[in-house]
């Protein structure tokens, strides 16, 4: 009899790890503080350093012992044959939906694994705003766009597009022509506000609102004139977010008016009724404007590659409070700074010869709650920073490399995590 039970044992057990294997290759590019590798090795490789299960595709996965919960996710997943041309950059826009950038623009829905909608618009770099009714896209037009509008075609200058949620374009405005003395020159110093009904944009000169029923243009901010808070003088604000609809939040540059020399990184609010204004300095915190970026409530503001020292600034937009992060190491930070589409989590890059290591850190605790390794034996790769999205509903890391690189084609990895 104990042994008739020993045997109906062992027979549970097994069924029960074939259950899980057959679970773990389904979801192939999914681990838990682990390692994939883009491209399936050899055995000898097998022997070394990562040793895996290969997926039904072309993940590796090594999942490290490491004491932690080893539950598998099932994750969101993002399939390139669902576009057309090179990916050039993958972006946010809401719940498991993303926006990706290839011979045109995708609305891509990760939960479905697949694209539910395109939009005939090539651009240069951009980035993507969410707001009530639909999406607001805003970059570096072409010139001779394949979409052929004349905002487009004429001169390659800043370009925003207004999408409703079904992914149509609403309007389109060319930023290059709604100022005659003045230019916008960074993607990031122009922002839509949540009801879809204004857009305020940072330029040389001066900070201003185009309200888009009546297409008319009016000065918010003359940098020169009124752009005065103490000893600082607001010399440029290149980076910009709406909290509320009459309220925005900046990142940009300053002088201080009683010492002068060069100018440092400043951030603040400004109200687009009447022209208040806040301008907190930041001491020898410099910030990479190009960089900042908002999940939720959160804004947070990268350092610049020069001055990076593993610390991240962030601002609580709603409060007004800032926060100051330190990460696991002193040089992350210089590879890369990304925040969760909703502001609870940011991970960092950090680029080796054959491989990207992402750590993802919880920004209420400040702790490390994830790392995964991602290799292929293409070093191209991994010659210039990672792009990353991270859904916080999914737990899903999105790792996209190889989008600015011509020689290579575009990789698109995801995995899960725990938070």
């Amino acid at each position: 009899m104990k042994t008739k039970w020993m045997c109906m044992i062992l027979m549970l057990a097994l069924a029960l790890h074939l259950s899980a294997c057959g679970d773990r290759q389904e979801n192939g590019n999914s681990s838990e503080n682990g390692a994939i590798n883009i491209e399936p090795q050899s055995v000898e490789d097998d022997s070394s350093e990562n040793t895996g299960n290969e997926s039904s595709e072309m993940n590796v996965i090594d999942l490290q012992d490491n004491g932690t919960d080893k539950n598998i996710m099932t994750v969101s997943t993002v399939k390139d044959s669902a576009f057309s041309g090179k990916v050039s950059g993958c972006y946010y826009a809401g719940g498991s939906r993303i926006i990706v950038a290839a011979d045109q623009l995708y609305l891509y829905d990760t939960g479905k694994g697949e694209a539910i909608a395109s939009a005939d618009i090539s651009m240069g770099d951009l980035c993507v705003q969410t707001f009530t009714d639909g999406y607001f896209v805003v970059g570096q037009g072409k010139a001779g766009g394949s979409n052929g509008s004349f905002a487009t075609s004429e001169s390659g200058g800043i370009i925003g597009y207004i999408l409703n949620k079904d992914f149509t374009v609403q309007d389109t405005i060319s930023f290059s022509g709604l100022l005659s003395d003045d230019f916008v020159v960074q993607i990031t110093g122009v922002a839509i506000s949540q009801d879809g009904k204004q857009v305020a944009f940072g330029g040389l000169q001066g900070l201003y609102l185009y309200d888009i029923s009546s297409r008319k243009v009016r000065t918010i901010l003359n940098y020169s004139e009124e752009g005065t808070a103490g000893n600082m003088q607001i010399v440029t604000m290149d980076s910009l977010t709406f909290t509320e609809n009459n309220t925005l939040v900046y990142v940009g540059m300053a002088t201080d008016t009683s010492i002068g020399g060069d100018g440092v990184s400043v951030y603040g609010t400004v109200s687009t009724d009447s022209a208040n204004f806040t301008i907190t300095k930041k001491g020898d915190y410099k910030v990479d404007t190009e960089e900042v970026q908002k999940g939720g409530n959160l804004l947070i503001m990268p350092r610049s590659f020069d001055t990076n020292n593993g610390t991240l600034l962030m601002l609580d937009t709603v409060s007004n409070t800032e926060k100051t992060m330190s990460f696991s190491s002193r040089s992350e930070g210089k590879d890369g700074v990304y925040c969760s589409g909703q502001g609870k989590y940011v991970a960092t890059a950090i680029l080796e010869e054959s491989s990207v290591t992402i750590n993802i850190y919880d920004t209420a605790s400040g702790k490390s709650i994830h790392t995964e390794t991602v290799r292929d034996s293409n070093s191209t790769y991994f010659l210039r920073v990672p792009q990353i999205l991270i859904l916080d509903e999914s737990g899903t890391c999105i790792v996209v490399l190889g989008r600015g690189i011509d020689e290579v084609s575009t990789l698109i990895t995801t995995f899960g995590f725990m938070g």
